[in-house]
């Protein structure tokens, strides 16, 4: 009996084609003239491990855990509205416009609900703006924004408000004449002082002035060095020499549960001179100015000049601020007092003008003039 012979190509082929497993036990017949199939042996299934069952515990755990697809969407729509508020912070009492918008959404086919303290005020399809009076000081005001989207998804977004009444008092470091019932106003480059007064009189809301943190702004840039906890005051130059200030203080408690934001303009006005007559016995005769046309009669004539809503340090040094001139002939009298006198009979007419400038305030200036008629019988040339 021939012996069938085998090439080692073919052999390596038959191993290379036989299954492989980790735990399996291959062996040959001892019969050289037949292959064997390769036998496998398996060892029993090991117990697991407290680690691996804690293991499984905790990815078990987790998965419960992950939102589904409808929760994810629903938190994106919520978490991605874009709220805008006019104004941010609503003082007292105050017009509030809102307006919503969404990217992951068309709210234009949402059916949109808004509630304000309880009360459905507004309610419809695309329904995204809404306008409402701010509560009073100390009163929390409470808006509820809820939307059921065209997917179907239910979205609320809950909004409070709790105003503090903030009075925003404003003063110019300018000069007004004794007597007088009007304001100090704000000139270019004069100094100027707000002062915050918080509401006092809403019971157990009520703050003092020194309780709140105060947010100053000039024209619409944050003032570092007079913002901060009690700082109620805002002092500033006034512009030069054109437009307005505007003025933004936001005031609110530690906890920020508190808060409002009051904006007032502060017109800019020009400094002009007003001429009144000097009496001797009286004083300066305040009720009335003098006309642009005078006719002296009188021996001796005062004229005293009051510089309206100049700066003060331009009153305290009116040897450089005062310019006096007759017939356009420059008059050495640096003071806001001058006087006329009558000589010979000479009868006339001349012209007295008065200009007034800034000492540091270089945008600070006015001028004033007056004719005077002197009479035949007691009149001349002035004298000073």
């Amino acid at each position: 009996m021939n012996t069938p012979s085998f090439s080692f190509s073919k052999i390596l082929v038959l191993i290379l084609c036989c299954p492989f497993f980790v735990s399996a036990q291959t062996g040959l017949v001892s019969d050289p003239n037949t292959i064997s199939t390769p036998t496998v042996t398996t060892t029993a299934e090991q117990p697991k491990t407290d680690y691996e069952i804690q293991l499984e515990k905790f990815i078990s755990d987790q998965q419960q855990k992950m939102p589904n697809i409808d929760d994810v969407q629903k938190d994106s729509v919520k978490q991605n509205l874009d709220i805008e508020i006019s104004p941010q912070n609503p003082g007292p009492g105050e017009p509030v416009q809102i307006n919503v918008q969404s990217y992951l959404t068309d709210l234009n086919r949402a059916n949109m609900t808004w509630t304000l303290n309880g009360k459905v005020l507004q309610k419809g399809i695309g329904k995204t703006s809404f306008s409402f009076q701010n509560g009073p000081s100390g009163q929390t005001t409470r808006l509820s924004i809820s939307i059921l989207t065209i997917e179907g998804d239910a979205v609320t977004k809950q909004l409070s408000w709790n105003p503090v009444g903030v009075t925003v008092l404003w003063e110019a470091d300018t000069y007004t004449p004794p007597f007088y019932k009007g304001k100090a106003l704000m000139t270019p480059q004069s100094r100027v002082r707000a002062i915050a007064i918080p509401d006092t009189n809403t019971g157990k809301s009520a703050l003092s002035s020194g309780n709140l943190v105060y947010t100053w702004k000039k024209d619409g840039s944050v003032v570092s060095e007079a913002s901060g906890y009690g700082k109620n005051s805002l002092l500033f130059i006034g512009p030069k020499p054109y437009g307005e200030t505007n003025i933004r203080v936001q005031a609110s408690s530690l906890s920020g549960s508190v808060n409002s934001e009051i904006r007032i303009d502060i017109p800019l006005s020009n400094p002009f001179v007003l001429l009144y007559e000097n009496d001797p016995l009286l004083g300066v005769l305040y009720k009335k100015t003098l006309n642009p046309n005078i006719t002296l009669s009188k021996k001796e004539f005062s004229i005293s000049a009051e510089p309206y809503f100049f700066s003060y340090e331009a009153v305290e040094n009116p040897s450089s601020a005062y310019m006096w001139s007759l017939n356009g002939q420059e008059i050495h009298n640096p003071s806001r007092l001058i006087t006329l006198r009558n000589e010979n009979g000479v009868a006339g007419t001349s012209r007295i003008a008065l200009a007034a400038r800034g000492v540091k305030q270089t945008f600070q200036n006015a001028g004033q003039s007056i004719m005077i008629n002197f009479t035949a019988d007691e009149s001349t040339r002035t004298s000073f």
